[in-house]
């Protein structure tokens, strides 16, 4: 019985065509039939794509494909959807990496290597190789964790599939600069990311003080009684005017906009110097003559932050820390780094300048950087001579003497007329954004919010979705979506019955297959001795 998407389930036979010579040449079967199914299969090629794109292009839970099959006749069970979707970027990959030789064409004027992996904390996860200038996924692998080992054969292997790039981005992690310690030395440069540049920064100046302060506020307990006076004051039951209310929300809130992630805000920070601030504000925001039910409440905020100031006195650590924010903030401003440039959902400028204007905007960039590269310089040494030293300024420096040189040189794309077309980002955002946008699509396949386990497990062949998006991607590897079977069909080697398991745990996978043959024998008696000695021999190791 074969099912596919145009027909249905039908059965299919084939008659194949034998040389009556005795001849060696193999058995000739239905050229139709091939152009339907992978042989020996019971799914055809327009359901394989119809699935794999539903699963991971539309983000569609397994039930709703399973529904929207049921009302075109097919009927589809949990574990044939899994593998339809297994099979689907399995032959995705390959058709990506058969096509490598027109894509490497497409991209003959010049490409960024943009470089990241989804592992946290020493996790497994996918480390993606994608160009910057047309957001084309070209490499995606599992990791088991971000080592040179793991992403050196990634990178050289998209190297040289697809040609040396104009350069590399990627943030400061010790094992991508060993990985392209090669392509530094044959003069690709190797740019790094101002955002994740910064953050480093930022947090070595700001973590120590910052951690201080934090802590020095969650045991104050002062958010908590604020919000209990702000409940209690709230509703017309209350008979306080609305500004003591508003005035709470905005000791707890201030202006309630949505704030960048740390280090690019402080907002304990912010709530410590609002509460500094709150005798002025109460008596701009709400003048006399009070009521006494508002006299009450202003009498325990101020025995609230009263409270604050004698818990081992914050005042000197809110002052450091003031300071050190004051020079993060000035680097900051150097590098230009609005909040449109951070990649955690900023919405982009109105009218975004033309890439000519943008490669301008990174040559008076990089002036600006080495004037103030130099000025930091003198500044320290100024400090220094006159026995003053200055180790947040310090640090700042030693981080410009480290990496001041891969934040700048940033290569233009330029068509035959000489007219720049692309430049390459100065951030890796493209790859964040890349990153949040799987995980948004995968909350929506999966449907539920904590993705920790999933995406470390999703297998790295999903990440070639993405470029089904771009239609120039689409006419190079197939011409169209509608041709994505016909694609299929024609890969050198067809679709298997029962191919690999793609790859989805990164590590100890094998350690875990072990357990459970463990746990099975235990509770289906003694193994047989050739069992037994193989376990034996292999706990030594």
């Amino acid at each position: 019985m074969l099912t596919t998407l145009a027909v249905g389930s039908f059965v299919a036979r084939e008659f194949r065509a034998r040389c009556r010579s005795g001849c060696a040449l193999p058995p000739v079967g239905s050229r139709r039939l091939a152009e339907l199914a992978p042989p020996g299969q019971r799914f055809g090629y327009d359901l394989i794509v119809w699935v794999g794109l539903a699963r991971y292009r539309q983000h569609l839970q397994r039930s709703e494909i399973q529904a929207r099959l049921a009302r075109r006749g097919i009927a589809l069970s949990s574990g044939s959807l899994s593998a339809l979707c297994e099979r689907f970027l399995a032959a995705l990959e390959r058709l990506h990496w058969q096509r490598a030789p027109a894509l490497r064409a497409a991209l003959a004027q010049g490409y960024a290597l943009h470089l990241d992996a989804t592992s946290d904390r020493g996790k497994g996860g996918t480390f993606v190789c994608l160009d910057g200038v047309r957001n084309w996924v070209l490499h995606a692998v599992k990791i088991a964790s971000e080592n040179e080992h793991a992403l050196r054969p990634a990178v050289e292997h998209t190297i040289a599939v697809f040609g040396d790039p104009l350069a590399t981005v990627r943030d400061l992690s010790s094992a991508l600069a060993k990985t392209l310690a090669d392509t530094r030395q044959r003069g690709i440069p190797d740019l790094l990311c101002h955002y994740h540049f910064l953050a480093a920064v930022g947090k070595r100046l700001l973590d120590q003080d910052y951690a201080s302060l934090r802590d020095r506020l969650a045991r104050s307990g002062l958010r908590s009684r604020l919000r209990e006076l702000l409940r209690a004051t709230r509703g017309p039951a209350a008979g306080l005017r609305e500004d003591l209310p508003a005035l709470l929300l905005w000791l707890l809130e201030g202006t309630a906009h949505k704030h960048p992630s740390y280090p690019f805000a402080l907002p304990h920070l912010d709530f410590y110097r609002r509460c500094a601030s709150f005798p002025t504000e109460r008596d701009r925001r709400l003048p006399t003559p009070r009521t006494p039910g508002e006299q009450a409440v202003l009498r325990q905020v101020d025995t609230a932050l009263a409270d604050l100031r004698w818990l081992q006195r914050p005042a000197p650590v809110a002052q450091r820390l003031q300071h050190r924010w004051q020079l993060f903030c000035e680097l900051r401003d150097v590098l230009r780094l609005s909040a449109q440039d951070l990649p955690h959902g900023q919405s982009p400028a109105p009218a975004s300048p033309s890439q000519a204007a943008l490669a301008h905007a990174l040559q008076a960039l990089a002036a600006d950087l080495k004037h103030y590269h130099q000025a930091l310089r003198q500044r320290v040494q100024d400090r220094h001579d006159n026995g003053q030293p200055d180790p947040p300024a310090a640090l700042v420096l030693d981080y410009l003497d480290r990496y001041g040189e891969q934040l700048c040189g940033h290569p233009v794309v330029r068509d035959p007329s000489g007219r720049v077309v692309a430049v390459v980002a100065r951030t890796n955002n493209v790859l964040e954004q890349f990153f949040a946008s799987a995980k948004q699509g995968m909350r929506r396949r999966l449907g539920r919010a904590h993705l920790g386990r999933d995406m470390e497990d999703q297998p790295a062949q999903a990440a070639f979705v993405a470029n089904l998006r771009d239609p120039d991607y689409v006419r190079i590897v197939c011409g169209s979506l509608d041709q994505l079977p016909q694609a299929f069909a024609a890969l050198e080697r067809p679709i298997a019955s029962n191919p690999p398991r793609l790859q989805r745990s990164n590590r100890d996978a094998s350690l875990r297959r072990r357990n459970r043959a463990w746990e099975q024998a235990a509770t289906q008696g003694p193994p047989p001795a050739s069992s037994a000695h193989h376990i034996a021999s292999t706990t030594d190791l």
